[in-house]
């Protein structure tokens, strides 16, 4: 999808038909024969019941990495474990008042399509805002999906951040927690969901929390796999 960004699908039409199911926002756990494993979020929406779509980023610097995408490359089937996490929403459980915020950096977009995804699919009428923020323009790598939804949709509306090497900054104008928590305007009836580093999710909470949102209001996989440390008086 772009330089180092790659589109995988997995065949889920079986698994479907044998009632596994996903929601969405959900991760799955992929298995390479030695038992190595990493996980990947679901990009696809629930509804989407022919195949699961992954978005994994190259990393030749990681064994770990270069062994899966060449075993995604030459293998016919793979192992997988799903579906994990807490960060997920079905349509219609949302309160209709309520104002969605989604924050993504970089191939954090694909938790994030899921749920648009599937909103939109729905019905969904809350309003909807999708903030993605990278280094580098390339780094978007499905800015024209997203355009499209804002064009579709007109409660859907998107907005890039490039924000050079201070993705994760809190201070910076431009940086993606700062923009986020500038654009607030009800902190009471918004709901975020966010999928990126920790670093990025946590200066995300403490800008959003300096603006009256409660962390109970945000949503994100990072609160399971990177606690935050418990900070000093």
């Amino acid at each position: 999808m772009n330089r180092d960004v790659y589109r995988v699908r997995l065949d889920y039409a079986a698994l479907a038909a044998e009632g596994v199911s996903f929601k969405a926002g959900q991760y799955l756990e992929l298995f390479l024969p030695d038992g190595r494993s990493a996980y990947f979020s679901i990009a696809s929406a629930p509804e989407a019941s022919a195949f699961l779509e992954l978005h994994i980023r190259e990393m030749p610097e990681s064994d770990l990495n270069r062994a899966l995408m060449l075993h995604l490359q030459q293998a016919d089937s793979i192992e997988l474990c799903m579906a994990m996490g807490q960060c997920h929403l079905v349509a219609e459980e949302l309160a209709t008042g309520q104002v969605l915020c989604f924050v993504a950096g970089s191939t954090g977009f694909a938790q994030i399509k899921s749920m648009v995804e599937h909103l939109l699919h729905c019905g969904a009428t809350q309003p909807m805002r999708f903030y993605w923020g990278a280094r580098e323009a390339d780094d978007l790598y499905l800015d024209a999906l997203a355009r499209q939804w804002a064009a579709d949709y007109p409660n859907f509306e998107y907005i890039p951040i490039i924000s050079g090497d201070d993705v994760d900054a809190v201070d910076e104008q431009n940086s993606l927690p700062a923009r986020v928590a500038r654009d607030l305007t009800q902190p009471a009836e918004v709901r975020v969901y966010a999928c990126g580093s920790p670093g990025m999710v946590y200066a995300l909470v403490d800008a959003l929390e300096a603006c009256g949102v409660s962390e109970r209001q945000i949503h994100a996989d990072v609160f399971a796999y990177a606690p935050r440390p418990v900070r000093q008086a």
